[in-house]
């Protein structure tokens, strides 16, 4: 499996996220935070769109639901999402 290829216009959140590129075929790529935030902050709301329902589970999905997974569409797809 290759990483996923971005669809969407980057960057999506330039304001808060600097998504470093380190490889175009292995999963190499991280997402650097440009802002500190307290504890419990909002980095980037989640809305609809870009965000999609999946229809199943990912290495590239956020659980949002004993059985729901969203597709975030967008460079948040890089954060550290706790999988």
């Amino acid at each position: 499996m290759a990483p996923l290829t971005p669809h969407w216009t980057q960057p999506s959140h330039p304001d808060v996220q600097e998504v470093v590129k380190a490889s175009e075929t292995e999963f190499l790529t991280k997402s650097l935070s440009k802002v500190a935030l307290p504890p419990f902050a909002v980095f980037s709301k989640m809305s609809f769109p870009p965000c999609t329902l999946a229809d199943k589970p990912t290495y590239a999905t956020v659980q949002c639901g004993k059985n729901k997974h969203l597709d975030l569409n967008s460079d948040m797809l890089y954060i550290n999402h706790s999988c």
